[in-house]
C-alpha cells in the first residue's frame, strides 16, 4: 500500500523541520560565543615585605584643616636695640702706669678699670693653669679687670722682675690706679681669695 501526502501537510512538514534546525543552530551559536570569550583576569595579592629587611615606606600624614583665626593679632612692638656702653680708656693712667715701669698691657687694662686682677703662671703646669682659672673668675666676681701674664715672656714680666724680684709661680698681684701694687698673693689662691683682695684694693684697705 502506498502512503500519499498531500502538499499542504507535506509543507508543513518541511517549515517544521527548518524551524527546528534554525532554532538548535541559535542555541549552539549562543552557547559558542558564552564560551569562548575572554577569561577574566584572577585577582593579585601582593604581600607586603616585613621584618629587618622591609622598606620603609613613609606613612602621609593627613594635613589638618587650615582655620582662619578670627582674633585680631597684636602687632609686634618695635623693640630699639640698645648700644652697648664702650669702656672708657683714661689715658692719663695709662701714660702713668707706662712711665712707671708697668707692662703695656697692664698700663692698657688701668686704664679701662680702677683695679686690675694679675695672673702670673707658667703656660706649661697644670696647676698653673688651675690657678689662672681661678683668678679670672676671682676678677669677675669682684668686678675689676684681669691681666694674664706668663713668667716666660720677658716681654711680660720683664719691668716687674726688675721691681719686684723673683715673681712667684703661681701667683697673684693686684694693681689700682695710677700703678699701685696693692696686694701680692704667692702660690695658689681660689676665686673667693683673688676676689675679696680685689675688693680690698679697690677701697683702699
Amino acid at each position: 500500500m502506498t502512503l500519499s501526502v498531500s502538499p499542504p501537510l507535506r509543507i508543513a512538514a518541511i517549515c517544521g523541520l527548518v524551524f527546528t534546525v534554525i532554532v538548535f543552530g541559535g542555541l549552539r551559536l549562543l552557547g559558542s560565543h558564552g564560551g569562548g570569550g575572554t577569561a577574566a583576569a584572577p585577582h593579585v595579592i601582593r604581600h607586603h615585605q616585613f621584618g629587618a629587611g622591609a622598606a620603609k615606606t613613609p606613612t602621609k600624614t593627613a594635613t589638618p584643616p587650615q582655620t582662619h583665626n578670627t582674633a585680631t593679632k597684636a602687632k609686634p612692638k618695635h623693640v630699639v636695640a640698645r648700644p652697648k656702653p664702650q669702656t672708657v680708656v683714661d689715658l692719663t693712667v695709662v701714660k702713668a702706669a707706662r712711665a712707671a715701669g708697668l707692662p703695656e698691657s697692664l698700663a692698657q687694662a688701668l686704664g679701662r678699670s680702677k683695679t686690675v686682677v694679675v695672673s702670673l703662671y707658667d703656660p706649661y703646669s697644670q696647676v698653673d693653669g688651675t690657678s689662672f682659672a681661678e683668678a679670672k673668675a676671682g676678677a669677675a666676681l669682684a668686678g675689676v679687670g684681669f691681666v694674664p701674664l706668663s713668667v716666660l715672656s720677658q716681654r711680660d714680666v720683664g719691668k716687674l722682675t726688675q721691681q719686684l724680684g723673683l715673681l712667684p709661680d703661681p701667683g697673684v698681684l693686684v694693681y689700682v690706679r695710677p700703678a699701685g701694687l696693692a696686694a701680692k698673693i704667692e702660690g695658689f689662691a681660689d676665686k673667693e681669695t683673688v676676689a675679696q683682695a680685689a675688693r680690698n684694693a679697690s677701697t683702699g684697705q
